[in-house]
């Protein structure tokens, strides 16, 4: 539970922008090793000064919702928080050192950032990812970031993590994979992740803009004789989705090489640079949607497998057709037979489809279907089709 651990935490509030708070640090003496005790306790006394703050400012319920996003973004951060401390006392004691302190805590630099990532307060208008991150394991099996029990996690690199402080540090969030329905999203036998369905309606649910699916692998690679660094090669695989749309915005590939003295260090070097990578490439096709204020999108589903030219041929009509539109973007998608195209038109979507269906496209029929979360779904048969 979040909150273990925390001892009796006051809140004397000494001006409008700071609170004190009184908390006990305890960490293991390894190897007589008093030093390395001490600092340890101080951190978690620390750690736990601010997860007080947290708790002065949220319910139990969101510190529990919001769990994984408050440990890696605030918890393991209290450098970034505690404004100043003092140690009220310290003792060593079988084998423990334990560590008192009075740390004041930065109120409006705190509250400002759990708004800025959603969790309190008015969430400000970010694109948020669903981010889904497997890492392959020694036995050729996969470890989920994304669904896997906190408790239960492999040790190593935790590609997972490094990705999202990547997607936030560029103004992205990532949706706290706590509250995600899990039970939504059983991985099919022999697969990674969960069918395409089930992940966006998780996202969608979970109000995320964009679907991540990552999968990451490590291994050893050759040194020069006598070098004294090890190297270890990441290789990493990505697919990003436009939640709204459906459709595939990039698959991309890397490997990259880390290098370090000790070996989990060059894994993590590794994975650091395979993650940077991955991550620009997905920021720079990610939909410009919320800037341009585009509300809908056409989902066109054609009989049989689509080709390129048939789509292309298609939308060209549509828009010689529709003066109102003002410009669009074809997407392709994972499935063969539909196509997607975003719209920005002086209409709204709606009327625009309804115009689409009493336009002359040279043979192409057009039937409209459902609209979805501001997607007009749109069923089009090409020329010299025969009608069923």
């Amino acid at each position: 539970m979040l909150l273990a651990g925390v001892l009796m935490a006051s809140a004397a509030q000494a001006q409008d922008v700071a609170a004190s708070y009184e908390t006990r640090g305890i960490a293991p003496v390894a190897d007589g090793n008093i030093s390395a005790a001490r600092a340890a306790a101080l951190t978690d006394a620390q750690q736990k000064a601010v997860l007080a703050a947290l708790a002065d400012r949220m319910s139990i319920e969101q510190l529990n919702r919001f769990a994984a996003t408050l440990q890696d973004l605030f918890i393991s951060k209290p450098d970034v928080y505690v404004q100043r401390f003092k140690i009220i006392s310290e003792t060593t004691l079988a084998g423990t050192h334990q560590i008192q302190i009075e740390a004041v805590i930065g109120d409006r630099l705190l509250r400002d950032d759990l708004e800025a990532v959603g969790v309190l307060g008015p969430a400000k208008n970010t694109p948020q990812v669903l981010l889904m991150v497997a890492e392959a394991a020694a036995d050729g099996s996969f470890t989920g970031w994304w669904a896997a029990d906190p408790m239960q996690r492999r040790p190593g690199p935790d590609v997972g993590s490094q990705m999202a402080a990547l997607f936030r540090e560029h103004g992205v969030g990532v949706i706290d994979e706590s509250s995600v329905p899990r039970e939504r999203l059983i991985v099919q036998a022999g697969g990674i992740f969960p069918g395409h369905a089930a992940v966006m309606e998780a996202a969608r649910r979970s109000g995320a803009a964009i679907v991540v699916l990552a999968s990451t692998g490590f291994r050893p690679a050759i040194t020069a004789p006598g070098s004294s660094l090890a190297q270890v090669q990441c290789d990493m695989q990505a697919e990003a989705f436009d939640v709204r749309t459906r459709g595939l915005l990039v698959k991309t590939s890397t490997n990259a090489l880390g290098l370090h003295i000790d070996q989990d260090a060059a894994a993590q070097d590794a994975a650091a640079k395979a993650c940077a990578r991955i991550v620009e490439q997905i920021l720079e096709r990610m939909p410009s949607a919320a800037e341009k204020g585009l509300s809908y999108s056409f989902r066109c589903t054609f009989p049989g497998v689509l080709t390129r030219s048939t789509a292309h041929d298609f939308f060209r009509l549509l828009r010689a057709a529709l003066p109102e539109i003002i410009s669009l973007n074809i997407r392709e998608t994972s499935e063969a037979n539909v196509c997607l195209a975003d719209v920005v038109s002086s209409l709204d979507g709606v009327a625009l489809a309804h115009k689409a269906l009493q336009a002359d496209l040279q043979g192409y029929r057009i039937a409209r279907g459902e609209v979805e979360n501001n997607v007009i779904n749109l069923s089009v048969t090409p020329p010299g089709t025969p009608q069923p």
